[in-house]
């Protein structure tokens, strides 16, 4: 029984551990806020996403990956940011 409890946490500590590590991990992100419709992102003259929502706009996060690419995506705005 002392075995199997041991087993437990051992495991219990090891998840903990990964999962610690990779919310530790940072990436380099650019946060566009308040994209007009129909604006592309694009990187080297490649698209990478389109805000597509409705008149309110989007926020664009931009990332680059660990393994060197780079992606891209928009969220609607539920109403447009003020200036």
């Amino acid at each position: 029984m002392r075995q199997y409890v041991s087993v437990c946490i051992a495991i219990a500590l090891a998840v903990g551990l990964v999962y610690s590590t990779s919310q530790a991990l940072a990436q380099a992100c650019a946060v566009g806020m308040n994209i007009h419709n129909g604006a592309w992102i694009v990187l080297h003259h490649q698209p990478l996403t389109r805000c597509v929502s409705g008149a309110a706009g989007c926020k664009c996060v931009s990332c680059y990956n660990f393994n060197g690419s780079v992606s891209a995506v928009c969220y609607p705005l539920a109403a447009p940011i003020p200036h």
